[in-house]
């Protein structure tokens, strides 16, 4: 028996659920819920050509992050804004103060879908500017908080089936997009005009018998002359700047011999191109430079990705938790408001925000983003429990005995961070050799430089 596609998001629809909606005229067939609820606010808001346009099957709403209701009320709290929402109160506005943030959109598939996001924000009469950068999934967002809480326009797009949080940005990771930016533009400059270099110069080689003029061939020396110079002076200017700053450390790096290998190599051409005598370069003047760059390119992702890595590590921390009051009662509170000897309740599915020790129930913890195990381990009264681990089974009550930094997790982040930042002393003793391996190398070359100059003078 083949299942009929979710009309949402393709899934299979089971045989037993059926869930309908009107989709353009036409009874449509939905896996669950969640996607009928999300096709009839697309529906209701007058949006549903939105099924015309898009070239990618939506994300099912039940695989989002679904925060309830009084996890979205905080994002209402001033103290909470703070950090990620700018406010100001142009003149004549009688609407009162214009509220700005970043948001993070989750469950983007294609360009429909920002048109879907676009249009249904600016239909809200609060909203003054609703942008999506589809390549980032940054939503940019104008609007007058006063009428519309913040939590109610998350409550909106997770409405037509988006998740959407606080984007906040740190000064390293705008450094590391600015640097990767820089990389790729000297990367596909290198790689673009190297190309055409190597034809021009492939066209001069005595090997493919081309029968060229005497000032054809002066043309093709200038042109690859030419093409070359941007990925000399463009394209490898980090590597001069590095073999010039080692130099005036008096530190001998791979920067110095590529520096060395890559102007020395330019200068031979150049002198082929004016004169006439000799041999082009350029060719192995863009080729090593557009390896070298590539490398470079990679190791520096890979650093990135470790960073990332590490970065998780600290978001696993819940933004908030239910703290008990000496009533019994439960309050949402935020996890940085947390004290010591507190008692959190902790719901199946949440995160633990602090190490702890479990003071009622019994249930099983998921340690596998912490230690690697895969399988919840049982934890009863009175067993430890550590921050950033998930409950899986059943409510459990946990007294507070360390937060922030003297956590567990904590303690894990700060070991990796040594470990990327600390080099292992065979390392350190391979750089040291390296520096006089480099120098000797140097000063084998030059030697046989000169000899072979002379013997052929």
């Amino acid at each position: 028996m083949t299942l009929r596609p979710c009309y949402h998001c393709t899934l299979p629809v089971p045989p037993r659920g059926r869930f309908v909606a009107s989709v353009l005229g036409e009874a449509r067939e939905f896996c669950c819920p969640g996607c009928q609820a999300v096709a009839h606010a697309i529906v209701a808001g007058g949006l549903e050509s939105y099924y015309l346009h898009r070239s990618e099957a939506s994300v099912n709403p039940q695989v989002l992050p679904s925060p309830s209701a009084d996890e979205q009320a905080l994002f209402d709290r001033p103290d909470v804004q703070a950090p990620f929402v700018r406010h100001d109160t142009p003149s004549g506005d009688v609407a009162g103060d214009v509220a700005e943030t970043t948001l993070m959109i989750e469950g983007i598939t294609c360009a429909a879908c920002g048109w879907l996001i676009e249009r249904h924000l600016r239909r809200l009469p609060a909203v003054v500017e609703a942008r999506l950068n589809l390549s980032s999934h940054r939503l940019h967002l104008r609007w007058h908080d006063q009428p519309l809480p913040l939590s109610e326009v998350l409550s909106e797009l997770r409405g037509i089936g988006y998740a959407a949080h606080p984007y906040q940005a740190d000064a390293a990771t705008e450094r590391l997009a600015l640097e990767n930016r820089r990389s790729l533009r000297q990367l596909g400059v290198a790689g673009l005009l190297w190309f055409q270099a190597m034809m021009a110069t492939m066209a001069t080689w005595p090997e493919f018998n081309i029968d060229l003029s005497p000032e054809m061939h002066t043309i093709l020396r200038w042109v690859a002359m030419f093409l070359t110079t941007p990925i000399v002076f463009y394209s490898c200017a980090p590597f001069f700047k590095g073999a010039l700053r080692d130099l005036r450390a008096r530190h001998l790096t791979m920067d110095v011999s590529v520096s060395l290998a890559i102007g020395a190599a330019y200068l031979a051409g150049l002198w082929t191109a004016v004169t006439g005598v000799g041999e082009l370069y350029f060719d192995a003047v863009g080729m090593f430079a557009l390896f070298l760059l590539s490398g470079r390119y990679l190791e520096r992702r890979a650093r990135e990705r470790t960073r990332l890595a590490t970065e998780q590590l600290v978001n696993l921390l819940p933004a908030s938790c239910l703290r008990l009051n000496a009533d019994g009662q439960t309050e949402r509170v935020l996890t940085d408001q947390l004290r010591l000897h507190d008692h959190v309740l902790v719901h199946p599915g949440a995160m633990l925000p602090a190490d702890g020790r479990i003071i009622a129930g019994c249930s099983s913890i998921d340690e596998s983003l912490l230690t690697g195990e895969y399988l919840p381990q049982p934890r009863q009264v009175g067993d430890a429990v550590t921050a950033g681990t998930a409950n899986s089974e059943s409510v459990l009550t946990v007294e507070v005995l360390a937060l922030g930094d003297d956590t567990r997790l904590s303690a894990v982040v700060r070991l990796l961070e040594r470990a990327q930042s600390e080099k292992p002393p065979l390392a350190q003793m391979a750089d040291r050799a390296a520096q006089w391996f480099l120098l000797i190398s140097l000063v084998l070359a030059a030697c046989v430089g000169v000899v072979w100059w002379q013997l052929d003078a």
